[in-house]
């Protein structure tokens, strides 16, 4: 057997086992091959950071541009935690958090039992269907829904008329605009977490549905004690996803109303949109985005830690 300048071989126990006489990282090789990682990381994801923080402590805005920021400290800080209206937004998008998650769930839970039953007739060519609005651009998606709670044309009023019901002012009430971006939000995100929950469901043994059954388990029991544990790990790495994305929304709101009426529905993102384009605040604005990162952090790793997602088993 020839022998390299970098492996021997070593024959133990009827074994070949391989031993490495210089590492990849003493010759250099190694800071080579990560280095594009990480001028991106630092290009895309560090910097930016850097450059909001430092943005936050000046008092930089649309009409200082020329004259220069200067530096005020934790200024803006102070004003968003004491003042009341940062805590709006938090507490709409709160809101919006609570009614969306389970209702994506729900819908998308319900839709994967049905096409995961075997009374489910012409699933190659239904499946396929009910994922178009993955496929669709969701800018699309959200315009045409746009359309459909207009007031006067909108197919939505149009069938209420129909059944004898008087016509809803969707984008222009503040409850039932919460309620279309909900309906909006299901329809983009529920081909996702549908996807999700079905390949779940698949990868669980039959042997344990047959068991069950001769035990004499109904559907429900059955579902409750069988499906829903073995796949309680994938629905809770899907609640996270969607907890994080309905946290950040920002596109079906300002596309439907701006998050209107008059501000009334002010999401997280829009308010911090509407002050650093709409008012030109800049720093005010990478202020409020800094606190709105750090809640989202903290978030995570309590909706990890709770859920016992790093847990090793």
């Amino acid at each position: 057997m020839k022998w390299n300048k970098t492996y021997k071989f070593c024959f133990k126990a009827g074994g070949i086992l391989l031993k490495r006489d210089k590492s990849i990282w003493s010759s250099g090789k190694g800071i080579i091959l990560i280095l594009p990682g990480i001028i991106l990381f630092f290009s895309f994801f560090l910097y930016p950071i850097i450059y909001s923080v430092n943005m936050s402590m000046t008092n930089v805005s649309f009409f200082n541009l020329i004259k220069g920021p200067e530096f005020i400290g934790l200024s803006h800080y102070k004003d968003l935690i004491l003042k009341a209206e940062f805590f709006l937004p938090l507490i709409r998008t709160g809101a919006f958090i609570t009614t969306s998650i389970p209702l994506k769930i729900f819908i998308a839970l319900l839709l994967s039992v049905l096409f995961n039953s075997k009374f489910v007739k012409f699933k190659q060519i239904l499946y396929p269907t009910i994922l178009i609005p993955w496929a669709i651009p969701w800018f699309l998606s959200v315009m045409v829904w746009r359309g459909m709670f207009n007031v006067d044309f909108g197919i939505i009023n149009q069938a209420l008329k129909v059944i004898g019901l008087p016509p809803v002012n969707w984008l222009n009430g503040i409850w039932s605009a919460f309620l279309s971006y909900n309906i909006v939000e299901v329809w983009l995100t529920y081909p996702f977490i549908m996807s999700v929950i079905i390949s779940a469901m698949q990868s669980i043994p039959v042997e344990f549905y047959e068991l069950a059954k001769m035990d004499g388990a109904s559907p429900w029991t059955i579902f409750r004690h069988v499906t829903i544990p073995m796949i309680k790990k994938s629905l809770i790495w899907v609640s996270l996803i969607q907890v994080i994305a309905s946290y950040m929304i920002f596109g079906v709101p300002f596309l439907l109303n701006r998050g209107g009426p008059a501000g009334s529905n002010e999401f997280l993102m829009i308010y911090g949109y509407q002050k650093a384009f709409s008012q030109g605040r800049y720093g005010y604005a990478s202020a409020f985005m800094i606190i709105v990162f750090i809640i989202l952090s903290i978030l995570v790793l309590l909706y990890s830690k709770f859920t016992k997602l790093t847990e090793e088993e």
